[in-house]
This record gives C-alpha cells, sequence and structure tokens, in this order.
C-alpha cells in the first residue's frame, strides 16, 4: 500500500468515517499485521466495534508507520 493510498485513505475517513470503507481498512490492517506495526494498534484499527475516534487515532498511527520507509536488509560477505 504506497503512502498516497492511505493519505487518500485519511482524507476519506476524516471526511465520511469508515462506512463503505472497511475494506480498505482491512488492507491496511493486514499491510501492518505483516509489516510487524503494533498488534493493539492493528486491532484497535480492524475492530468495527470500537469508537470512530479510537479507530480514527489508530489509523493515523498505523499510517504513519507504513508510511516510513523500512531499512532495507543488506547482506555482504567478508572477503
Amino acid at each position: 500500500m504506497s503512502s498516497t493510498d492511505l493519505t487518500d485513505l485519511a482524507w476519506d475517513l476524516a471526511s465520511d468515517g469508515f462506512v463503505g470503507r472497511e475494506n480498505a481498512v482491512r488492507q491496511v490492517v493486514r499491510t501492518a499485521r505483516s509489516q510487524g506495526v503494533s498488534s493493539v494498534l492493528t486491532d484497535v484499527l480492524a475492530d468495527a466495534s470500537a469508537p470512530a475516534v479510537a479507530r480514527l487515532r489508530a489509523f493515523g498511527r498505523v499510517a504513519a508507520l507504513l508510511a516510513v520507509p523500512q531499512p532495507s536488509v543488506r547482506i555482504t560477505q567478508a572477503a
């Protein structure tokens, strides 16, 4: 998921809430979990019964973490 996708979803969530965007949110949750983002954040974001304000805050934290480029692991062999 690109930072542009996250930004677009953030604007949509801020404007209209989570209704009709659960598929996109599930995709964010899957991506975040696969990248090791806190289970507390991803669980709150995934919980459709959680208060919207809590989910929005969790989304913001998750999106910020996903938008930061992860350092690549470079394995070199010593000669």
